[in-house]
């Protein structure tokens, strides 16, 4: 009676089962501290253009990343920290202190990819003048390989 069960067992795991006995996902987490970054660009808002600015950063960040064997992925990261932006040519502009946190997600399996990235700053000027801007950007590509992507400001 046991042999027959043990063998009712062992083709009810090798049915349903085989799942199990795939490899483990593969996961790896990346912690980033202190992290220098200087850069021209203009102060991110919702228009375009403006007055170059020397920016630099200091961040703390944090990526996680799961990759199986089938092929799909799920990987997310965080980046916080404080910015400094000097306007690059003109003085009579005001500089700028603040903080800012980037975060970004992606998904993909064999059929679909799909991916979600915020950035969210506010920033005090020398002036007294304030700033603050929330980009959202996401997209989806679909099993048939047409994409549907969206992206908003405010």
């Amino acid at each position: 009676m046991f042999a027959r069960l043990g063998g009712i067992v062992i083709t009810l795991v090798m049915l349903f089962g085989g799942a199990a006995f795939a490899a483990p996902p593969v996961t790896e987490t990346r912690h980033q501290k202190g992290m220098v970054e200087t850069f021209v660009d203009v102060i991110p808002t919702c228009e375009e253009g403006g007055a170059p600015y020397r920016i630099t950063t200091t961040a703390n960040g944090v990526e996680h990343i799961t990759a199986f064997d089938d092929g799909r992925i799920h990987l997310t990261f965080t980046q916080t920290g404080r910015f400094r932006a000097v306007p690059l040519r003109d003085s009579s502009l005001a500089s700028f202190t603040g903080k800012f946190t980037i975060w970004g997600g992606f998904n993909q399996n064999r059929k679909t990819a799909n991916g979600t990235f915020t950035f969210n700053i506010h920033g005090t000027g020398s002036d007294g003048s304030t700033f603050r801007t929330h980009f959202l950007d996401h997209f989806n590509e679909r099993p048939d390989g047409s994409v549907n992507e969206f992206f908003r400001c405010h």
